[in-house]
């Protein structure tokens, strides 16, 4: 264990004794967390704000951009640097195939099923490259392995700190591109009726090659920041993100922005308590319990109820 692990453990020993300043503690790891799960919850409801449809190749796009980092490394020697460009600039490359090949052929009413069968096969496809890529169970992940600071008797992991600022700065930087930019205004057109935005000129085709390259930027900064933090990568990532990427997307809401930073941010740190005070293997346990209990009272998420009303009541009349 390094010394920074060691100290780290000692001050989160010591505050058994101050319940308040552990359950802050025990808060602020679980937002720290809960920032990389939101920019997950956001490429997917980007996509499916926009195309009413899932990707279920995106947790996959975001493993195989990991894997051709830490692949090229050795060869190339990037270091940190060169590892997060490689992970975002592969990211968003497999985002963009998918959209390609699964979504862009398929139009009409029934392209939500097709599209949605068809990113499951590519899910597999891009699994098993990412695999011969990575042919060890575990890989190192290079991260940039800063120390740990106290402050107002908390302990804060710099590295956390930072992918914390760099996560609320790409949130914030999406928030004024789809709510203070045209191509925000045609891509809010397009969620609500994508064949009006159509018949007034909007390229709804370019709108849906844009949107899966944004969202597999945002992918590829999540996946560096969590793997960077973990300092390793499996084979299981992509599955273990695209868990986490809808779970915190239907916590929040489904295609809402606001909906899936707040479902990541929970979702961080309700892990983040379960794990502290219960143990590890009832994270996952807890996590679904609260999506189950969420769905149940609210079927449309914490910011989608309206949304889901709508839809329904627009059933209900036909």
């Amino acid at each position: 264990m390094s010394s920074s692990a060691r100290i780290w453990e000692t001050a989160r020993l010591d505050m058994n004794a101050n319940p308040v300043m552990e359950v802050v503690q025990t808060t602020l790891d679980g937002l720290l967390v809960g920032a990389a799960y939101a920019l997950i919850a956001l490429g997917f409801s980007l996509i499916f704000g926009v195309m009413k449809r899932i990707n279920l190749a995106y947790g996959s796009c975001l493993l195989l951009g990991g894997a051709v980092a830490v692949w090229l490394e050795p060869y190339l020697g990037w270091g940190v640097v060169g590892i997060f460009a490689a992970t975002v600039i592969g990211g968003t490359v497999a985002s963009v195939y998918v959209e390609r090949l699964c979504f862009a052929p398929h139009s009409g009413r029934r392209a939500a099923t097709a599209s949605m069968i068809s990113s499951f096969a590519v899910w597999m496809q891009l699994d098993e490259i990412s695999s011969q890529l990575l042919p060890r169970r575990t890989h190192d992940f290079p991260g940039m392995a800063l120390d740990t600071i106290e402050a107002w008797g908390l302990l804060i992991r710099v590295e956390q700190l930072l992918h914390l600022l760099a996560a609320l700065a790409l949130m914030g930087g999406v928030f004024l591109l789809l709510y203070k930019s045209r191509f925000g205004l045609l891509l809010r057109a397009a969620s609500e009726n994508i064949q009006t935005a159509s018949l007034l000129g909007c390229h709804t085709s370019r709108l849906g090659l844009t949107a899966f390259a944004l969202a597999g930027v945002l992918g590829g900064v999540a996946a560096f920041l969590i793997l960077s933090n973990d300092s390793q990568i499996t084979p299981l990532f992509g599955l273990w993100s695209t868990f986490k990427g809808l779970v915190a997307m239907m916590l929040g809401g489904m295609g809402s922005i606001p909906g899936a930073i707040l479902g990541g941010l929970l979702l961080g740190v309700l892990e983040a308590h379960v794990a502290y005070h219960f143990g590890a293997e009832f994270r996952d346990i807890a996590t679904f319990a609260l999506l189950f209990l969420i769905l149940l009272v609210r079927p449309g998420g914490l910011f989608g109820k309206s949304a889901y009303r709508t839809e329904r009541n627009a059933g209900e009349r036909l």
